[in-house]
């Protein structure tokens, strides 16, 4: 075997083949691979050919740079093509650097090439009782025992591209771990935007397998990979994924994506007051071109706040619908068909909205049409390497036609209407950064080339509609989000949250997600909550038949940062004053229900509606989320029922139990002068819990002792004062479906 090692880790390599056989983290004692079963060290696409052959393969030692040694790999394939890769340890690290290319002088057509493979990977714990997976998929998600809860029929994280919102890597890292005992980093620290597919899956010899796949951004003969940034595996403790996303963090917030810094630091001018400070409830899909005002008036009865409606597609000229067609060009647009009474509804209660736009979703059949045509995405498709295929119209945003479509007819909106803010659904966040047709003005495969441009047609429709609208700042959203969107946009809408008692992202692994062996995670609010942009989520009705689980869900989303979200796109919604919404006013044929608005489940949501924008707003709002405190709690069951979304999808109609902590929490940091720690019960009965305060935990403004103080419905509740290097026991009474927020702060 080839060995490289530090004091802390050891990797090995075969000498046949180069591939890796072990993994060794020295300091506990952990070997990670099974190294007696075969595996490969690398595999190219080659035309749409998946080969992991040589004719030979060679390494030297490399020992130039001071306090690093490596080794240099060169694998033949043919007399024309080689997979070059460098591998490299410093001394005194536990981190192992990856760097690789292709070389290609023959008349073949590269497309992408997967390195490192590292396979072969064991289970951690006894029997993997406390294994866990974390990934970025969809903004986080964790598996419980992936060794066994990945199948062979769905094995896993397989092919999930970077950068991708939904159903791919919306960071560049992941892990695996046993809790308290060890576990692995994998990432990529690429600060330029490249292809790439984050993998963590079941293989063949039925043991995990963990690979990046680097995407190919100028197809043609003799044209090869350049990887650029460096791809890292490094051991771990074993401290639960928010460890892993620590170190990531140390990378990720220097990166040009957080060039603009905190929320909290933000010129007002360049951020929008009443998204962050106001607004307290979100609504998604309740129509534009109907009149719903008597339903907002509702809301605002039992809601006391201002919310945000991004209203449904159903105010273009031509029609834009689901399932039923697109707008083509410029023209298909305008005039707009906004309800002159839902508008005035929004407009009465303080609220602000939204128009929907199926962003890069194009009609051939429509207004310039030909254009549309010539503009069309090519996304490869056999394999396409994703766990979406793809099926929709897009066209390419480097396309020039699309450049000024993209910038002219939201200015036009802008003119026409006086809009609040933009959305996006079916945007960047949802679309494989990939393109073969190079007519559009990119090389063949693009990648990087397609996510600037994405950020260019954000940037330069941003700049005109702040012209129409006469300077004012319009904050700009999109279905889903990814690290490299972040400094251009200011919301996004996710589903996730909902989970199972939602649709869409997370769909791959919703059967371990109804079963609790899968949960989200709020690892994109930990990474990158203080920099922005706003999470809307939830997927929620006020009726009282798709189950309590509602109430855990309110809670959770809105104590992770969010605003909840209630929905109405493929479904009616409440019963109001005897009277429900019709499938004919609506852009989706949905079956009545006759579910009645329940003024018990508003009221349940004004509480924390106040919160996010009362007391609780500097923390939710533009705080940084903390690790969260250890403490027991009981559980509870809750039932759900899900029938908002498409007839044709698995999850209409389904329902079940799931079962939950019953006290929520999270934590929080505002600067660096207060702490928020925050406490919801999602049953019915009041719940007692016990939790210790170590100040050590802390970075607070360099005071020697700080206050602490409950709040709650009840009012504010002073507690005691605490030096800064101690720690103190408290217990806290949560009453039945409330929350309480307790305050370290200043003295």
């Amino acid at each position: 075997m080839i060995l490289l090692e530090s004091n802390s880790i050891s990797i090995s390599f075969s000498k046949e083949s180069g591939s890796i056989c072990s993994l060794v983290d020295k300091q506990k004692g952990i070997e990670y691979i099974s190294g007696e079963l075969s595996s490969c060290p690398f595999r190219v696409d080659l035309g749409g050919e998946i080969i992991s052959d040589f004719t030979s393969f060679s390494y030297i030692l490399d020992e130039k740079e001071v306090d690093k040694i490596g080794y240099r790999f060169i694998w033949t394939i043919t007399e024309n093509i080689r997979v070059n890769a460098y591998v490299m340890i410093a001394s005194e690290s536990n981190e192992i650097t990856f760097e690789c290319e292709v070389y290609n002088a023959s008349e073949k057509e590269i497309t992408s090439l997967e390195y490192p493979i590292i396979p072969n990977i064991g289970k951690i714990t006894e029997n993997g009782k406390n294994d866990y997976f974390a990934h970025s998929l969809a903004t986080g998600f964790k598996i419980h025992n992936p060794l066994d809860n990945f199948s062979k029929d769905s094995n896993g994280f397989r092919y999930i591209p970077y950068p991708e919102g939904f159903s791919g890597a919306t960071m560049q890292f992941f892990s695996y771990y046993g809790l308290g005992k060890g576990g692995l980093y994998f990432a990529t620290y690429d600060g330029e935007s490249y292809s790439k597919w984050l993998n963590f899956y079941r293989n063949d010899n039925e043991l995990l397998e963990a690979s990046f796949i680097h995407g190919c951004e100028d197809i043609g003969p003799g044209k090869g990979i350049n990887v650029s940034y460096p791809i890292v595996v490094r051991t771990l403790q074993g401290e639960d994924w928010y460890e892993a996303a620590d170190i990531y963090k140390n990378w990720a917030v220097n990166q040009y994506w957080c060039q603009n810094g905190l929320l909290s630091d933000y010129d007002n001018r360049n951020k929008s007051e009443w998204l962050l400070n106001e607004i307290g409830l979100s609504t998604f899909g309740i129509n534009a071109g109907a009149d719903r005002a008597e339903w907002i008036d509702k809301y605002h009865e039992y809601i006391p706040t201002k919310m945000f409606h991004i209203l449904g597609p159903d105010w273009t000229q031509k029609i834009q619908s689901f399932g039923n067609g697109v707008p083509g060009g410029y023209e298909d647009w305008f005039p707009t068909k906004f309800n002159n009474a839902t508008l005035q509804a929004i407009e009465s209660n303080g609220d602000k909205y939204a128009p929907f736009e199926f962003d890069y979703l194009f009609n051939i059949n429509g207004a310039d049409g030909e254009k549309g045509k010539k503009a069309f995405q090519k996304i490869p498709k056999d394999p396409t390497k994703s766990i979406d295929k793809y099926h929709f119209p897009f066209v390419c945003p480097v396309d020039p036609y699309v450049k000024d479509l993209h910038v002219r007819r939201d200015e036009t909106l802008m003119t026409e209407k006086n809009v609040d803010s933009i959305y996006y659904d079916i945007s960047a966040n949802n679309i494989m950064k990939n393109c073969l047709d190079e007519s559009h003005g990119h090389t063949k495969g693009a990648g990087r080339q397609i996510t600037m441009a994405y950020r260019e047609n954000y940037i330069s429709t941003k700049e005109a509609i702040t012209r129409a609208a006469n300077g004012r700042y319009t904050p700009m959203g999109t279905e889903m989000i990814n690290e490299v969107f972040l400094d251009v946009l200011d919301y996004y809408q996710a589903r996730a949250g909902g989970q199972p008692a939602a649709p869409l992202e997370g769909w791959n692994i919703r059967e371990l997600l109804k079963s609790g062996k899968a949960e989200l995670i709020p690892m994109f609010t930990y990474v990158y909550h203080e920099y922005g942009a706003v999470r809307l989520d939830g997927w929620g009705k006020l009726v009282e038949e798709i189950g309590n689980l509602f109430y855990f869900t309110v809670a959770r989303t809105y104590l992770w940062g969010g605003l909840y979200e209630l929905n109405y796109e493929y479904s009616p919604m409440e019963v109001c004053n005897d009277r429900e919404n019709t499938p004919n006013e609506h852009y989706y044929p949905f079956e009545p229900r006759g579910y009645k608005f329940s003024p018990e489940r508003a009221a349940y949501i004004a509480r924390f509606a106040e919160l996010r924008t009362g007391l609780g707003n500097k923390y939710l709002a533009y705080g940084k989320m903390l690790r969260p405190l250890e403490f027991t709690t009981n559980t509870t069951n809750l039932n759900w029922f899900q029938y908002n979304c498409s007839k044709e999808f698995v999850e209409y109609n389904d329902s079940g139990i799931l079962t939950v902590n019953t006290i929520i929490h999270s934590a929080w940091q505002y600067q660096d002068k207060s702490i928020g720690l925050f406490f919801a019960n999602v049953d019915i009965q009041k719940q007692k819990i016990n939790i210790t305060l170590d100040m050590r935990n802390y970075e607070l403004i360099n005071r020697e002792e700080v206050k602490v103080h409950s709040i709650s419905e009840d009012g504010k509740t002073e507690l005691f004062t605490i030096k800064t290097n101690e720690e103190r026991s408290l217990g806290i009474e949560v009453p039945g479906r409330s929350v309480i927020m307790v305050e370290i702060f200043e003295n």
